[in-house]
């Protein structure tokens, strides 16, 4: 596949798929999973709105990092073993009321999403949070993984099994 057909098919899964699966560490470090949608910035950031009431968004607030996962529908996906997938290492910000990006990413989820999130919006359990990556990976399926590189981490760096 040539580059710019593999770079298309990365921002189209992307642009696909609509929720993250979330990687936390409670206060005891024990791992814990789960899901969120969200939207992503242009930046390369992935915003969550979620319940103060789920364990994991006491984990995203008492914690500095997180992994994330994109992962394509078992429906969709042609070889169960080698699923269209990107993960990403996050550093963790909790945007408050106040800030500039806390309406502009609620008016994004609820375009995305629905009138539900005009009515999340109205609860006073729910907390943005901000998942800026810093290091990821890409899995188009076998023998085509990719690191993300650049400032953003949206250009593909193929990872080759003799690398050290």
């Amino acid at each position: 596949m040539e580059k710019q057909q593999l770079q298309e098919a990365f921002e189209a899964f992307k642009a696909d798929v609509k929720t993250l699966n979330l990687s936390t560490l409670d206060k005891s470090n024990k791992p814990r999973a789960s899901y969120a949608p969200f939207v992503e910035d242009q930046d390369g950031s992935f915003y969550i709105f979620v319940s103060q009431l789920a364990s994991h968004t006491q984990d995203l607030l008492g914690s500095k990092e997180a992994s994330i996962l994109l992962l394509e529908d078992e429906a969709k996906t042609r070889q169960i073993f080698a699923r269209q997938r990107i993960s990403y290492q996050c550093q963790i910000e909790i945007i408050r009321e106040n800030d500039d990006a806390y309406v502009m990413q609620l008016d994004a989820l609820e375009k995305r999403f629905g009138n539900v999130v005009d009515l999340l919006r109205s609860l006073p359990d729910f907390v943005l949070f901000r998942l800026k990556p810093y290091e990821g990976q890409y899995v188009k399926g076998f023998g085509k993984a990719y690191k993300l590189v650049g400032a953003d981490l949206k250009e593909l760096e193929h990872i080759s099994p003799n690398a050290k």
